[in-house]
This record gives structure tokens, sequence and C-alpha cells, in this order.
């Protein structure tokens, strides 16, 4: 084998690199990078960290004044997510709010309409629209601007925010009426306070109630009788529910009927609620007190707001009312001036819902009150009877299904027996009425002749879908009875 001295090896080098430089590592290792020391390295982390950063950005250099120029072509809800990049540009904005400048921004302006513009016009569905869209605007700013003060701090802001907006709110009670007013009002409540809690809505409502002197208006109106005072009594029905009531959903509504109604004893609250949602004139707006102590066809549709009142009472999920507490209220509501015409409360009774109707009558059924029973189970087939041809069946189903459940709450067996009794007789005593009016009005019109044959001959066919129904079950419960024997 051939060895290699020194000199040879030297020889076979130089014949491999062609008689150059001998190569370094790097010819074989190309992609190496270069190496950093750590010393240099950290210096570079220093410089970057010690780079100064402005919570203002980009509007650092620049004069206060030459920011509210820029901030005024801002739309307002981008100026509340604007507040939320630093503290610093938060204040700004707030100071700019507060500014003359800012004001101009905050303060709607209003376009007159012509004088005699009707409520349908286009003029005024655009104003109106124009007023509810800034007004919504300013509300979603303000909550975004303050949304970490405490409620506190953020009251006062909008406290701050409605001195601006008095002389504006005047403007549109004047152009546009102060139900459209109000609802601005309305509108800027419920975008500010979107997401929060119980507890603190319930300090919004205080504040509000003790800047408007609300309370202090209450107190007076609930010292006088009812419709002596009709100013006030439209005052606090449409302060209330284009504040508070109007613009909540479902679910919030029975929470603020509850901050307006709970402070005071039962039969104040009846009576604010027919305040709030009672049947109104439609010359002049006015409540109609006395009304309901009268049978009237349009009863259905006068009392329908005032339904959706006590529902709203009945569905709170917070347990605000008891079942006690909404019978009485039903009861201090057919109550208020004079006694409502039976009629009418059964037809108030149905429009609020077939719990209510169980609630309310299986109360009278326990405490014996069979004759007013009667009447009202009457006037509740009569409506069943008179629904629309596809759910009549079900509403007539519904009506023998809450006569046996009655039956069973009265507390004597003679009192279930006395019942039924009760309701032929007052159907009775109707149909002789109605023979009696016709006899009475031979020589008047004819119109007036066949409404009251028209009243009588569905009457008479009411009584008999009743009396099939009725016998009907009991044939089926006595061979039930005879086979189970």
């Amino acid at each position: 084998m051939r060895s290699y001295t020194k000199k040879n090896l030297k020889e076979v080098e130089e014949q491999m690199t062609g008689g150059g430089q001998r190569p370094t590592i790097n010819h074989y290792m190309k992609c190496r990078k270069r190496r950093v020391s750590a010393r240099q390295l950290e210096k570079r982390q220093l410089s970057i960290v010690k780079t100064p950063v402005h919570e203002k950005g980009d509007f650092a250099p620049l004069p206060i004044e030459v920011m509210f120029r820029i901030i005024k072509f801002i739309p307002l809800v981008s100026l509340g997510s604007l507040t939320l990049t630093s503290k610093q540009m938060r204040d700004i904005i707030i100071m700019y709010v507060h500014s003359q400048e800012g004001a101009r921004r905050v303060i709607p302006v209003v376009q007159n309409i012509p004088e005699h513009s009707d409520l349908d016009s286009d003029e005024y569905k655009s104003e109106s629209k124009r007023c509810h869209t800034h007004y919504k605007q300013l509300g979603v700013m303000l909550k975004r601007t303050t949304c970490l003060f405490s409620t506190r701090d953020r009251l006062a802001e909008v406290g701050k925010i409605l001195d601006q907006l008095r002389d504006s709110h005047v403007r549109i009670c004047t152009k546009l009426g102060s139900d459209l007013a109000y609802s601005c009002y309305g509108i800027f409540l419920h975008a500010f306070i979107a997401g929060w809690e119980d507890d603190e809505k319930s300090k919004s409502f205080q504040a509000i109630k003790g800047a408007s002197l609300l309370e202090e208006r209450i107190g007076y109106l609930m010292k006088s009788k009812p419709g002596t005072m009709p100013g006030y009594e439209r005052y606090i029905r449409v302060f209330c529910r284009e504040i508070f009531l109007n613009k909540a959903s479902k679910t919030e509504k029975g929470f603020w009927m509850a901050q307006i109604l709970k402070p005071y004893p039962i039969f104040f609250q009846a009576r604010l609620l027919f305040i709030l949602y009672g049947p109104t004139d439609l010359e002049n707006d006015d409540l109609i007190w006395d009304e309901m102590a009268v049978s009237s066809d349009i009863a259905t549709e006068d009392l329908k707001e005032l339904a959706e009142g006590m529902v709203a009472l009945q569905d709170d999920q917070r347990g605000l009312w008891s079942a006690d507490d909404i019978i009485s209220i039903f009861d201090e509501i057919t109550t208020i001036s004079m006694d409502w015409d039976i009629e009418n409360i059964a037809v108030f009774m149905k429009e609020c819902g077939d719990t209510m109707c169980c609630e309310v009558l299986g109360n009278k059924a326990i405490n014996g009150r069979v004759s007013e029973l009667s009447y009202i189970l009457y006037y509740l087939w009569q409506r069943c009877c008179h629904t629309a041809a596809i759910n009549s069946k079900k509403e007539q189903e519904w009506f023998i299904a809450l006569m046996q459940h009655l039956g069973k709450l009265l507390p004597r067996t003679k009192d279930q027996h006395d019942l039924t009794r009760q309701i032929f007789n007052v159907w009775e005593e109707n149909m002789m009425d109605s023979i009696e009016d016709q006899t009475m009005n031979t020589d008047s019109q004819q119109s007036l002749q066949e409404e009251e044959r028209e009243k009588f001959r569905e009457s008479l066919q009411s009584i008999t879908s009743l009396t099939s129904i009725l016998l009907a079950r009991e044939m089926v419960n006595s061979t039930n009875n005879n086979a189970s024997n």
C-alpha cells in the first residue's frame, strides 16, 4: 500500500484546488446564515422598545383646534369607536362633545315642515326618521364613550348632554309634536343603556324621575279624581310610554312597568295602568274614564292596549307581581270611576288571554260569586261563538273546559248546579229583552229591526250550541261511569 508523506499530501491538495487558495468552510456550507452576536441582538431589541408610540397615534403632532376640525367630519357612531382606542383620545372626544363646535353636532337641526302636515305625510315621516336616527347614533356614541365609567359618572355625562338638547326638545315639541320629542328621548335612552343590569337601569330610572319631577306630578294627580286633570294625565301617559315602555322589548317592559307602578298601592297602580294604556278620545286624546260603564261594540279595540299592559305584568319573568297582585289590579281597573259593564269586563278578560281568564274567574269561583260568574260566562260564550269559523270550535272547547275547571273550584256542590242554572237564566233574560226591543221598535227604522232580529237569532244559536255540547259531555261521562261500575 502506498504511503503518503506531508509532501505528497500537499501535492494532492494542489491538484484538487488547481494550485489556488485553500477553500474555507463557507465553500462547503453556502446556506449558513451570518452569525449575529447576542450583544448586537440585545441592542437592536432595546432600540425597538425605546421607540416612543404616542397615545394619540398620528394625531400627536396636531394642536387641539386642528383635531376638532378633523373630528367634525367623523360620524357620531365612529366617534364612539374612536374613543375605545385610548384614554387620551377618549378625553379629547369628550372635550369636543362639550365644546361649542361639538354642540352643533350633538343638537339636531329641526327642519321646517308645513303647518297643516298630517302625521302620515312624507315630510313628517322623513323628519321624524331623521330625528330618530340622530338620537340613536348619539346614544350609541355616548355608550361607547363612557363604557369604562361608573354608572354614576355615565349618568352625569347623560345629564350634560340632555342639558344641551333642552332647546332642541322644545323645538321638536313645537314643530313635530310632544309624542315625537319624547320618543327621541326614549330611543336615546334605550340605545345608551342596552346591555345594562337591572340595578343599573333602576338607577337610570331614578335619575330621570328626579330630573323630570315625575314622582311629584304623579302624586299630585293621584290626589285628584279621575278625569279632572287631563293635561297631567296626558303628560304622564306620553312621558312614560315614549321614554320607557314603547321602545322596550317584551321581556323588558315588565321591568319598566314595575319601576313606574310598584312604589304605589294597588289602587293607584290600577289607575296608573289605565292612564298609560286606557282608551282615549280620538279628537283631543283625553282619557275616557266612563265609557266602559256602558256596553259598546267598539270595546274590543278600545281595550286592546290596556289588555297588553296587563299581559306585560303577567308575563314578567322577574316575579315582581304575584297572581294575587294581578287579580287585584284587574278588579280595581274594572271599578275605576264607576263599575264597568259586565260585557266589557268579559271582553277585557278575553283580550288579556286564557290564563288571565282562568285566574280571575277562578278567584271569583273560590269566593262563591256565582251570580257575577254567570253573567261573565254568558258574554264569554257569545264572544267564543263570534270568532272566525276556523277557531270557533276550539274556542267553544276551551269554554267548556273553563266551566269544568270553575265547577271544581266552587266551594259547594249546590253552587255548581246554581252556576249552570243561572247561565241559562241570563240567556233567557237577554232573549226576552231582545224580543221587547223588537216590539217597542215596530215603528222605527227597518235596519234597526233587522239588527235586533240578528242578535236574537245569534243568541238562540249560541244557547243551542252550548246545550248540545253540555248534553254530549254529560252522556259521555255517564257512559264512562256505567262502564267502570
